[in-house]
């Protein structure tokens, strides 16, 4: 191709057609530009459609990430239901001996804890990709972006205080004579009469309830919400994208 334009060339020239070699001579150029124009068009066209295909990828980590979660945020929302009730006895005076003989949950009310482990496979996948691809057009990543930091914020937040609180807990109680039997799970009269009688048992209850009841449970139901709407948008467009 390239010898054919050469010949057409030199013709024009030595027939010492001027006119005609400069109006070919532009064409020609213009010919080049719109090939050249038509191979990069092809290339972002094939760079996007290899973005997208790595983003849909991320964003199958993300829906499956969600799966799991919503797994993990039943367990946590269960513990919280599961002691609510004793929160409430305790605090309302109403703790019977008979209750924590009974119920092995009573005894460790304030030494077990459940807290919420947030998959971020997905969520650092996306934070990596959206740093090098540069393309903040993506209506879905923002949305799924905002949603993880929001929810890492705020329940990290409360599990710090939390966890904060069962290291005063403990740190409290270690000097009592009745410690090591509550860590041993041997439930004594000592450690039952302090849970029945000690203001001191019933304040700290009072804060973790608030802790639980009024931050984190809250915190967790908003989380699940959240990601019904992000798992909900991933599948219409996952299935949009086949």
């Amino acid at each position: 191709m390239i010898k054919f334009f050469r010949k057409i060339r030199f013709d024009l020239i030595e027939k010492n057609k001027t006119g005609k070699y400069l109006k070919y001579a532009i064409g020609e150029i213009i010919l080049v530009v719109i090939g050249i124009l038509i191979a990069l068009s092809i290339n972002n066209w094939n760079e996007k459609r290899q973005k997208t295909k790595v983003l849909d990828n991320i964003y199958r980590v993300i829906a499956d990430d969600l799966r799991k979660d919503s797994s993990e945020v039943a367990t946590v929302l269960n513990f919280m239901k599961d002691r609510k009730n004793i929160f409430e006895n305790i605090l309302n005076d109403s703790l019977a001996h008979m209750d924590i003989h009974e119920n092995k949950i009573i005894s460790s009310i304030l030494t077990d804890i459940r807290i919420l482990n947030i998959d971020r496979r997905g969520y650092n996948l996306l934070r990596n990709f959206e740093n090098e691809a540069v393309d903040k057009n993506d209506s879905l990543s923002f949305q799924i972006s905002n949603f993880y930091a929001n929810s890492i914020f705020f329940t990290e937040k409360v599990e710090a205080m939390i966890l904060e609180d069962l290291i005063k807990v403990n740190d409290r109680w270690k000097n009592k004579d009745w410690y090591s039997d509550i860590m041993t799970n041997n439930i004594k009269d000592n450690y039952i009469e302090y849970m029945t009688s000690n203001q001191e048992f019933k304040n700290l209850c009072a804060f973790r309830y608030t802790l639980y009841y009024e931050n984190y449970e809250p915190t967790i139901e908003q989380f699940q919400q959240g990601s019904y709407r992000i798992l909900k948008s991933l599948n219409i467009r996952l299935k949009t994208e086949k």
